[in-house]
């Protein structure tokens, strides 16, 4: 045969599943029908064959526990195999339950039979082109103070980045920051798979999982957040989350991360540090400048890398607190970016499940959240402001 042809094993009770696929395929597929007394047996048999490309193998209720170590089993001795499960129907808990343990796609018997070839030769791209591929961009916003403004604006970043994208390019909106779930909520996201669920998975995240778990909002943004029903302290694994943002930025074009000064100053200080950019969001109270200040000292203490960094303040009012330009100066950070428009505009998106682009696109907040996306994506210099005098004493 030539060296075009693909050579697989099908694991598989009823052999009904090895002429389906062999059929579908076509002679350019070599396929051989596998028993397993065990998953040893499946193990030997890929390891003294001259050569396999595939292995199918099949779930069905009674065996879903046994075949689900087995596909675990088959991706941490052999990471370039393609593993993909098939059954007899598209069962939205199996077919999870397959691609958490590391399965790259789930076929199902007789549906799709035309397009068999085309499906398995995509698996196949994914597989071997792997991680490998070129590093999206990392945008991390930071509060010193968490409260709903920081999810709402990073929503918006993350759609405007999405925006400025090329087609068929992948954003993600990963909502890590107090209050928790608020990015779902706020886009009307329903979690059935959340961030938490991605960190436990961070080991077999991939393409498949992300096309077959991850939430996704009508505009084609994914978005993982906290799960809105938790109490307390989340229980985040912090070294966790930070291999899986490893492996986002590889799998998207862009990721767009909330933080907040709740979390661990060790995690804050290597995302920022790894960040393309990072956007610290305050409004003009005092309350909130202290803490953003707070937050800036501690992280500069722990040595961060703050040169990427830049202040964004929300909310902008003008002769009703603090001036954008003096307080970028007293926290030492450029000035991103002021965020402006009508708050009953921005109550109403909130409430509404909708952005503001959608539901108020003349709104000042639209302009001013694109004109900022625009100038961290093009890479434009962050230009410190001029002097504009000191108002240290409101921060004694």
């Amino acid at each position: 045969m030539s060296a075009q042809n693909t050579y697989g094993l099908v694991v598989a009770e009823d052999p009904t599943y090895l002429d389906w696929l062999q059929q579908s395929l076509g002679a350019s597929t070599e396929l051989h029908l596998l028993l397993p007394n065990s998953i040893d047996d499946v193990l030997v048999q890929i390891q003294n064959a001259v050569r396999t490309d595939v292995v199918f193998i099949q779930l069905e209720p009674e065996t879903l526990r046994s075949r689900l170590k087995l596909i675990e089993g088959l991706n941490e001795r052999f990471p370039d195999l393609a593993v993909i499960a098939v059954g007899p129907r598209s069962d939205p808990e199996m077919v999870l339950a397959a691609v958490r343990s590391g399965a790259k796609d789930f076929f199902v018997l007789r549906r799709d039979d035309t397009q068999m070839h085309e499906l398995l030769a995509r698996v196949m791209r994914r597989t071997f082109n792997g991680r490998g591929g070129s590093q999206g961009k990392l945008i991390s916003v930071v509060s010193g103070h968490p409260y709903d403004g920081v999810a709402f604006t990073a929503e918006h970043i993350a759609l405007a980045a999405l925006e400025h994208q090329s087609s068929g390019s992948r954003v993600l909106f990963l909502d890590a920051a107090a209050p928790v779930g608020a990015g779902a909520v706020y886009l009307n996201v329903n979690q059935s798979y959340n961030l938490l669920d991605a960190v436990n998975d961070v080991h077999r995240c991939d393409q498949t999982l992300i096309e077959t778990a991850f939430p996704k909002h009508s505009s084609g943004l994914y978005v993982l957040a906290l799960p809105e029903d938790a109490i307390g302290p989340p229980r985040l694994n912090y070294e966790d989350l930070l291999q899986l943002l490893d492996v986002f930025r590889s799998l998207f074009a862009a990721t767009i991360i909330t933080l907040d000064a709740n979390q661990p100053m060790d995690f804050l200080t290597s995302v920022i540090g790894q960040a393309e950019h990072s956007v610290v969001l305050s409004d003009q109270s005092i309350l909130k400048s202290r803490h953003t200040k707070y937050l800036l000292r501690s992280l500069r203490l722990e040595d961060c890398v703050l040169d990427r960094t830049g202040l964004v303040v929300d909310n902008y009012r003008r002769r009703l607190g603090l001036e954008p330009e003096h307080l970028a100066e007293l926290l030492e950070l450029p000035l991103l970016a002021t965020l402006s428009g009508q708050p009953v505009n921005r109550i109403q998106a909130m409430n509404s499940g909708e952005s503001l682009f959608d539901l108020a696109p003349k709104d000042h907040y639209c302009r001013d959240v694109r004109r900022l996306v625009s100038g961290l994506l093009d890479q434009r210099a962050l230009v410190p402001q001029e002097d504009s005098g000191l108002l240290a004493k409101l921060f004694g």
